[in-house]
């Protein structure tokens, strides 16, 4: 009868431990830190279309912007600087344009080309990663590691100085 029992808790312990290891692997996907980026595939501006984990291995700094937006403006030649000076030691700065919020088609690719962007820049043309992430405003940003989880989250404008202690130990 003694065996019985004990055997009976061995299972159940192993069952346990098993189920803790299992669970403990699995992460949520969403938009907070903590959890893995949620994926997305949308049309690009320099090529048909692409995904975000298509980037996942290197550091991501994925901003979401429009042209009209002033505080947009201002941050993209911030990031650009930031992809320049980090790009070798495998960060990817990424944007995303909430293209479904533009007064025109045009407008987007004109603040490109006026702008000079270098960055790759996904087209949200049906607010595919404005509900997905559920945004309330422009610009957001987000810094995702090497394994695609948030680490931060960063509502309103960004800046080089800002973006870099945040940046470098992900690295």
């Amino acid at each position: 009868m003694k065996r019985k029992m004990t055997t009976i808790v061995l299972l159940i312990a192993a069952a346990v431990l098993i189920a803790v290891v299992v669970f403990h692997e699995r992460q949520q996907v969403g938009n907070e830190p903590g959890m893995l980026a949620e994926d997305f595939t949308l049309p690009m501006h320099e090529r048909d279309e692409g995904s975000l984990s298509d980037y996942f291995g290197d550091v991501i700094v994925l901003n979401i912007w429009a042209s009209w937006c002033k505080p947009c403006q201002k941050e993209m030649p911030e990031l650009m600087k930031l992809q320049e000076d980090y790009g070798d030691e495998g960060l990817k700065v990424l944007t995303v344009n909430a293209h479904f919020t533009e007064r025109t088609v045009e407008d987007a690719p004109k603040f490109i080309e006026e702008m000079g962007i270098t960055l790759p820049v996904f087209f949200d043309e049906d607010g595919v990663v404005w509900d997905r992430y559920q945004l309330s405003g422009l610009p957001t940003t987000y810094i995702i590691d090497r394994k695609g989880r948030i680490k931060h989250k960063i509502r309103g404008e960004v800046n080089y100085e800002g973006l870099k202690p945040l940046v470098e130990p992900l690295l």
